[in-house]
This record gives structure tokens, sequence and C-alpha cells, in this order.
């Protein structure tokens, strides 16, 4: 809160002398695109002397001293050769993870690889139980994974949403109140379209549809007008009639010739990851994390602010990270340590038989989808479970590329993306069947209500021995106590019918 206000202005200077398009609205609004805060960035790092810059790079692990981290090791992505960094600290600000069959405005390789190289060099995990979801769409198939469905919904037109057998879905007026003036709505809608998918009422391909009747019952001169107005503002921020590489005009015509398009509900973020202080330092010495990949301030409910945590929480690593780089030497790890994790890099290429990494990668999404979707139960995330551990102790010591080559071979990085998949998914599916209440955006139909005698606490996951063990941490109170008791939830509201 403090060091927002400084760390916003400094990115909204970069991208004005990136001449990135962006908008301030009074208040506190701040607009710009994905690919814009890139530029922006990058015109910071420009500008910042003594910076050397590493593209295309997949870091595999860390290599450490004793108990301290002194580097990394991983490979050039085009060339295939290997590559050793040797340093006193290491940032890890590499996203979040969402093991889900469609992804949403996430790269589809977004396996929590920096979340899962901090765990294995000693870091603690938490919160991993909480994913946000929202409406992302599966047609027309050029906008697969896009999040225009949410700004539609978002932007107040009006649309309705159906579920596979037509039927619509309303949202009760006492949930809309809860969630006026604020992105509340986004959970509130989750659970009411997610109740549905739970009942077995989806689409062919497992979404939901997106109706436009009621827009295409305006007179048409009013409907072009909206659109126009739309496209106006879209242009501020992005290449005139397109959102990122959405074609508007495609979408209006599908509108009015179909009159529906499907959507599914997917990760827009995760609020778990890798346990940080307020310096932004694990606890492991060396080893600092920002933004998606650290476990911030969201806890269970992230429905705004993530670029401001990002940019104050990325400042404040460097910083960090600079001041113990200062007052530190270089540390040797062990060679053998190198070449274990070379040896890791070189074994998705072994010859002989194994298991294709993009079919395996595909059974543990289809895993995740099934039972650790926006709402859980006992049976669902267990059967989860099982399947997390049989890929991990059958299918993942087998995975074997179709090409031997190292150059830019994709079933490589699936493969070793898949280990780190693994270990987020287990901390997430283990963390939500010991979490036997509903909070945030960990909705349990087996447990709707919220139950903070137990559970008003933050649970850990971390290494033992090559095993996974979680622990729970309650939080210190200081001037506001934590609640006690019970309390209804959006997910009591729909799945029992009681009203909050």
């Amino acid at each position: 809160m403090e060091e927002g206000p400084e760390a916003v202005y400094r990115c909204w200077q970069w991208a004005e002398r990136a001449k990135v398009k962006q908008q301030f609205i009074k208040p506190a609004g701040w607009m710009l695109s994905g690919s814009g805060m890139g530029r922006a960035l990058r015109q910071g790092l420009q500008e910042t002397p003594g910076i050397r810059t590493q593209e295309d790079i997949m870091i595999v692990d860390l290599l450490k001293s004793g108990d301290c981290v002194c580097g990394a090791v991983g490979f050039h992505v085009y060339s295939g050769e290997p590559v050793v960094f040797r340093a006193k600290t290491v940032v890890i600000a590499t996203g979040g993870w969402q093991p889900f069959s469609v992804t949403s405005t996430n790269s589809d390789v977004t396996c929590g690889d920096g979340i899962a190289i901090a765990y294995r060099a000693g870091a603690q995990l938490a919160d991993m139980e909480f994913q946000l979801f929202i409406p992302t769409a599966l047609e027309p198939e050029c906008s697969r994974g896009s999040i225009l469905p949410y700004l539609l919904i978002a932007a107040g037109l009006p649309v309705d949403v159906l579920d596979g057998e037509g039927s619509l879905i309303p949202t009760p007026k006492a949930l809309q109140k809860i969630a006026k003036g604020s992105e509340l709505g986004k959970i509130i809608a989750d659970a009411c379209w997610s109740q549905r998918l739970a009942e077995g009422k989806q689409t062919e391909n497992g979404g939901l549809y997106l109706d436009f009747s009621r827009i295409n019952r305006k007179p048409h001169f009013l409907v072009n007008t909206v659109f126009w107005l739309v496209l106006n503002q879209m242009k501020k921020l992005y290449r005139y009639g397109y959102y990122h590489s959405d074609d508007l005009k495609l979408w209006k015509k599908l509108m009015e010739e179909r009159g529906k398009l499907e959507f599914a509900l997917c990760s827009e973020y995760s609020m778990g990851g890798i346990v940080i202080d307020e310096t932004m330092a694990t606890r492991v010495p060396g080893l600092y994390a920002a933004g998606e990949a650290g476990s911030g301030v969201f806890g269970a409910c992230r429905v705004a602010d993530a670029t401001t945590e990002m940019l104050v929480q990325g400042s404040r690593a460097g910083s960090s990270a600079a001041q113990y780089a200062a007052g530190s030497e270089f540390l040797c790890g062990d060679s053998g340590q190198t070449e274990q994790i070379l040896q890791k890099v070189g074994a998705p290429l072994r010859e002989g038989d194994g298991i294709d990494p993009l079919k395996s990668l595909k059974k543990l999404r289809a895993a995740a989808d099934v039972g650790f979707g926006p709402i859980r139960n006992e049976a669902g995330l267990s059967r989860t479970l099982a399947e997390i551990r049989r890929i991990r102790g059958q299918e993942l010591p087998q995975l074997r590329t179709a090409s031997r080559s190292p150059v830019y071979n994709y079933g490589r990085m699936c493969a070793l993306g898949e280990e780190n998949l693994l270990t987020c998914a287990e901390a997430g599916v283990r963390s939500a069947l010991m979490r036997k209440e509903s909070r945030g955006f960990h909705l349990r139909s087996d447990f709707p209500a919220v139950d903070n005698s137990r559970f008003a606490a933050r649970i850990l996951a971390e290494r033992d021995g090559g095993e996974m063990k979680l622990s729970t941490r309650k939080p210190e109170a200081h001037r506001i106590p934590i609640p006690s008791g019970s309390e209804l939830t959006v997910c009591d509201y729909i799945v029992n019918q009681k009203l909050i």
C-alpha cells in the first residue's frame, strides 16, 4: 500500500517513453494491455545501466552450496545447449500455474516452473488450493483461451449465460447486491455457473453458452452504435478493431449469426505460491520471489490489483537481493549437482521406448478438470490426487520425446514442465482436501460454509525427505481479531439455498 503509488508511477513513466497506449481513470484506475505492460518494463530495463539479459532459456533447477542458493542450471530452448549460471542471489518471477485443459490468458506452458523449482530447493509453498476462475472463450477457435467473454459480461452488456441444455443460469439478486461495485462478481458468477456444471448440464465440450439474444433483439442501429463505441474505447489500448488477437468484427458477426458462443471456466490466476517475507525473501538464503510466483497478499480471493502487487514486489525483491549480494561472496556448488541436473535435462531425449510427454500432460490436465475445478468435493479431489500420484510414479520416469534432437524440442519442454506441474497440482489438491470448508475461490459442495475455528489459517507445503509434507500456520492478530465460528458463503447459498 505504501510503495504502490511510486511503483505504478515509475512504470507509467516507462510506458510513456515507450509510447505505450494507457489510460488513467479517476480516482485510481489504470488501464494498459498486457503487451503494453511488457513494453513498459522492457523500457525500464533498457534505461537501467549494468543489466545483462539472456533470452530463450528454460531454467530447470537451482544450484546450492549447503543451504544457500548459488546459481541455476537450464538450457537454451533453440540450440538445446546447457546453460549454467553462477550467482549470489536468485529472484524467481516466473508467474503462476494452471493445471487445466483450457488455459486462460496465460501460456499453455504455465506449469509453475519457478514455484516447483523453489520447492525442490527447500522453500515452502502456501495457498496452493486457491485458483481464480473466469469465463474463457472456447469458440471461435482463433479466440480459444481469450478472456473476452469475461470482459463482455463485466462491461455490463445485456448478455445471458445458458447451460448445455439451453436453460438460463440467473445470478440471484441477493448475490448481485454483494458484488455491486466490486470484482466479487467473479466468484459469485463462478459459483452459480459451476453448480450447473456439477449437475452435468454442460455443453458437449464441457462449457456453457454466452447468449446474445437480448442484444440481437435491440434495434440494429443501436447495436451498431454500442459496438462502435466499444471499438473506439478499445483502440485507446489495442489495435483498432481488435482485443489482442481477437477480431471484434468477427465476434459481432458470430453474435448476430449464431446468437450464442461457447465458453469454459478456467483459471486466470493462482493465488498460491512460494512463501515470502516482507523483503520478498524465502526461507532459503539467497532466494527471493515476486509476483504471482510468490504467495502474496491475496490469500483466498484475489479480485483485482495484481499488477500493483507485481510492481511493488518486483521492485522490493530486486532491492533486497542486491543488498544481500553486496554482503555475500560467490559460493561454489557441488559439481556433481550440476551434472545431476544436466542428466535430468537430457532424460527425455534418451533412446528407447517411452511415453509421449504431450499425451501424459494431457492426462494430468484432464484429471485437474474433473476434480480440481471451481466446485470441489472429497470424491473428485481424491480421484484427481490418485491420478497425479499414478502419473508421477508410472509415467514421469518414462517420458520420451518423439524427436531426439535437442534443438527446439517442445516435447522436452513439456516433459520437464510436467514434473513442475505435478508438484504444484499435488500441493493444490492435497491442500484442497485438507481444507474442509469453502473460502474465497475454494468452494466445496460437501463443506459449503466457512469454518474459521479450524481453517482461518494458511496451509503450507514443503519437501521432507523427498515427500511432500503439509502443515498449517495461523495468522498473527494485530489490530483486527481473527474471526471464529462458521459463516455462510456463496457456495452455501447456491448449493443449499441458504440466505447469506
